[in-house]
């Protein structure tokens, strides 16, 4: 509508006036008129073209620039569409990764399971074996039951004041009743001698910590109680045998048993000495601290025997073996 406009005012404003020179040729009636409408008509074609030239072109830079849009429309769907498919493929990726590891999850499960089964098999089996190794021991020396016993509570009472876990206390306190599993090999003689022994005598004796060991075998249940067997008469001043460790190089485990064991044989009567009593038996330990026990554990021990744990533990396995006597005798 525009272009329209410019040309009515190009066709109003076209000057119709004589051109210099051209008064002195003759022309033929209204040819001034029509040659001035036919330059006029010429000029308005002309302009008209280049609006036209113009608008073509504007029109082509529009297309141009709508064809760049269009193009980069499609580039960035077809990244959207790939990216799509990536998403797609990463997520069915995950969801396998999920199932897998949901399967593998359940596996775990059931071989922990399995293995909790294997584990509590293999504490019965063990705790069996410990039965049955003990009444071997009672069989040979009738003093052994109630030492054992009382053995087993002041090690897990001292375990249990030192600070550690449940079920390091429970299995310190069963492996300690092996701890001289390996007496049943010694000769009655020499185990149940009223009078000193002589070094011959005593050679024996010590023999019971490796052969103690080498009864309890290599099974993973048992491996406390070997170390126990072989190392409670080792002397935290490396002196003690068989082997002459010192120090934390013999097991926890052997070190608690080793003041537990003592202190036992120390207050119990046995056919070659009267027992001791408490008192003078915790004195001998308190000496022995630093040279033949670990200091921190006899420490933990005296603070037992002041809160009275240990006189209520001898006390509490001397009713047991009474009602197992009055047990025996209504039989």
């Amino acid at each position: 509508m525009s272009g329209d406009d410019d040309t009515k005012d190009m066709v109003e404003t076209v000057d119709v006036s004589p051109r210099e020179g051209e008064s002195s040729i003759p022309q033929a009636p209204g040819a001034d008129v029509f040659r001035q409408l036919l330059h006029q008509a010429v000029r308005v074609a002309d302009m008209a073209n280049s609006q036209a030239m113009r608008m073509a072109l504007d029109f082509a830079k529009v297309y141009e620039r709508e064809q760049g849009v269009r193009k980069e429309f499609e580039n960035q769907l077809k990244q959207m569409t790939l990216m799509e498919k990536q998403a797609t493929r990463y997520a069915e990726d995950l969801a396998g990764m999920l199932r897998s590891e949901r399967e593998r999850r359940q596996e775990l499960e059931r071989a922990l399971e399995q293995e909790r089964i294997a584990s509590e098999e293999l504490r019965r089996t063990g705790l069996q074996g410990i039965s049955h190794l003990l009444l071997a021991a009672t069989i040979k020396d009738r003093t052994t039951g109630t030492h054992l016993q009382r053995v087993r509570r002041y090690v897990e009472a001292i375990a249990e004041r030192l600070g550690l876990p449940e079920d390091l206390v429970e299995e310190f306190g069963y492996s300690s009743v092996m701890h001289d599993v390996g007496k049943i090999h010694t000769p009655d003689h020499i185990l149940q001698s009223e009078h000193v022994l002589s070094d011959d005598e005593f050679s024996v004796i010590k023999q019971h910590c490796i052969d103690g060991e080498k009864m309890l075998g290599t099974a993973r249940f048992f491996e406390t109680a070997r170390a126990i067997a072989r190392e409670h008469h080792e002397r935290w001043d490396g002196k003690g045998y068989p082997d002459g460790k010192k120090g934390e190089e013999i097991s926890l485990a052997a070190r608690i048993v080793s003041i537990a064991d003592v202190f036992d044989a120390l207050t119990s009567k046995r056919p070659y000495k009267e027992a001791w009593s408490a008192e003078a038996g915790l004195k001998a330990i308190e000496a022995g601290a630093g040279e033949r026990f670990d200091p921190e554990i006899v420490a933990g021990f005296i603070a037992l025997a002041g809160e009275g744990v240990l006189e209520r533990i001898s006390s509490e396995v001397a009713a047991s073996e009474d009602e197992d006597h009055s047990g025996s005798s209504a039989k």
